[in-house]
C-alpha cells in the first residue's frame, strides 16, 4: 500500500515538472509592439473655488442715517466712495464755524491795519498836545511871575500837563499792544486758530459722512441697508483686496508626480466661460485627503480680472512639460510590483521582465524616461507570463 502511494506521488511530481516544462517550451503566441517615438503633452483637470485670503471690515466714525451703500460683489478703486451717512447737524454747524473764522479774520486784519495806524495818530496827537501844554505852563509861570495873571490860571496850566502827560502814556500802552506780537494781536491770533480748529473738526466730521475704499478690491460683504440708522463704530462693509484672491482646487493624488510651485493653470470661471485667464500654483499641500485621495493646491495672479469674485467656481486646466521627442507606450503594458514598473520583453523569443522608470501619464498612454529605446520588443500578452516562458509572434 506505502509503495502504492509513493510511486502516484513520484508520477504526479514528474507529470508536474513535464508539464512546467512543456508550458515554457511550447511558444506562447504574443502581439509584438514597439514603443512610439513622439510628442507629449499632459494636462490636468480639476475644478476650484475662489477664495480671499484677508478681509478688512470698514466701520462708521459719524452715527447718522445711511443713505448709500454699494452691493456686494462690486469691485472698488482706492478712494472710491463705498457708503455716505447723513448728519443732520453738520451743515448748520459748517456755517456757524465758518462765520467765526471770517470774524476772527476781519478782527485780525482790522487790528493790524487800521487799529495800528490809529494807535499811531493818537501817540502822535497827544505828543503835540503835550508840547503845548508844557509851552502853556510855562507862559503861565512867567505872567504869574509878574503878576500878571491869577493862581488858578497857573493850576489849570499844571493840570492841563498833568493831563497830557497821562493822555500820552495811555496812546503808548495801546500802540504797544497792537503792535506786532502785541497782547491785541496775539488775543486775535488765539481766537483765530480756536475758530479754524473747530471748522477743522466739524469738516473731518464732514469728511467722515463718506466712507471710502483705503485700497482696490471687492465688497465681499455688506452689513447695512440703506435707510438704517447707523450708531458710531458700527460695520458698514468688508472689503477685499483685489489681489488677495486665490484659487482653491483639489487634484486626484495620481496627478501629485506632476504638479510643481508656479505652474501655470489656465482658468475660466463658470460664469464668464469666454473669457479664459492665466494663474498658477503658489501652494501644494504636503499631505493627501484620504477620504477623498486628493490633494489641495491653491493659485494665485497678479493681475485678477475684475469681474472675479469671491465663491465663483472656476475650471482649471494645468499644463505640463511638452516633451518633443520621448518614448511612449500604451498605458495596459505597463506593471507594477510594488514600487517598481516594469513591462515584458521580447528576447530570444522568450519573456524578460524590464524594470523602467515612468514620466507623464495621458489618457492611455505613458511615458517612458528609463529602460526602452524604440527597438524594444514589448509583449502584448492577454494571458499572464513567466519569466523566460518561450513566445511566438503572432
Amino acid at each position: 500500500m506505502n509503495k502504492k502511494l509513493i510511486s502516484t506521488l513520484l508520477l504526479g511530481v514528474v507529470l508536474g515538472a513535464g508539464g512546467n516544462y512543456y508550458l515554457q517550451q511550447r511558444p506562447t503566441k504574443v502581439a509584438l509592439i514597439k514603443p512610439q517615438i513622439s510628442q507629449l503633452q499632459s494636462t490636468i483637470l480639476a475644478t476650484g473655488q475662489v477664495k480671499n485670503r484677508a478681509h478688512t471690515t470698514l466701520h462708521n466714525e459719524n452715527a447718522g442715517l445711511l443713505s448709500k451703500v454699494l452691493e456686494e460683489g462690486t469691485p472698488v478703486s482706492k478712494g472710491q466712495t463705498i457708503a455716505f451717512i447723513t448728519d443732520k447737524d453738520v451743515e448748520s454747524l459748517l456755517q456757524q464755524q465758518q462765520a467765526n473764522v471770517n470774524n476772527a479774520q476781519l478782527k485780525l486784519s482790522r487790528l493790524q491795519t487800521i487799529e495800528r495806524q490809529q494807535t499811531e495818530l493818537k501817540v502822535e496827537q497827544a505828543r503835540i498836545l503835550l508840547k503845548q501844554a508844557k509851552r502853556q505852563l510855562a507862559d503861565t509861570q512867567a505872567l504869574a511871575q509878574q503878576q500878571l495873571t491869577s493862581q488858578n490860571n497857573l493850576i489849570t496850566a499844571q493840570e492841563t500837563l498833568s493831563l497830557r502827560e497821562k493822555e500820552l502814556a495811555t496812546a503808548l500802552l495801546q500802540q504797544q499792544a497792537v503792535q506786532v506780537q502785541g497782547l491785541d494781536e496775539q488775543t486775535a491770533l488765539n481766537q483765530l486758530q480756536q475758530a479754524q480748529a473747530l471748522l477743522k473738526q466739524t469738516q473731518i466730521r464732514q469728511q467722515r459722512q463718506t466712507i471710502i475704499s483705503p485700497f482696490d478690491g471687492v465688497i465681499t460683504e455688506r452689513k447695512v441697508s440703506v435707510g438704517q440708522y447707523v450708531k458710531q463704530g458700527e460695520a458698514i462693509v468688508a472689503l477685499s483686496p483685489q489681489q488677495a484672491a486665490e484659487i482653491i482646487a483639489n487634484v486626484d493624488e495620481r496627478w501629485l508626480p506632476q504638479l510643481s510651485l508656479n505652474q501655470t493653470a489656465s482658468v475660466i470661471a463658470d460664469a464668464f466661460p469666454q473669457q479664459a485667464f492665466k494663474a498658477q500654483i503658489s501652494y501644494i499641500s504636503p499631505t493627501v485627503d484620504n477620504s477623498r485621495g486628493t490633494v489641495e493646491i491653491r493659485l494665485q495672479s497678479s493681475q485678477w480680472p475684475t469681474f472675479l469674485q469671491e465663491g465663483m467656481t472656476v475650471s482649471l486646466e494645468l499644463l505640463n512639460k511638452s516633451f518633443q521627442k520621448t518614448v511612449i507606450i500604451p498605458s495596459r503594458l505597463l506593471q507594477q510590483t510594488d514600487n517598481q514598473y516594469w513591462v515584458w520583453l521580447a528576447k530570444n523569443q522568450r519573456a524578460e521582465r524590464q524594470n523602467v522608470r515612468i514620466g507623464l501619464r495621458h489618457l492611455d498612454q505613458v511615458q517612458i524616461m528609463e529602460g526602452l529605446d524604440e527597438n524594444s520588443q514589448l509583449i502584448d500578452s492577454p494571458t499572464p507570463l513567466q519569466a523566460k516562458q518561450s513566445i511566438q509572434a503572432r
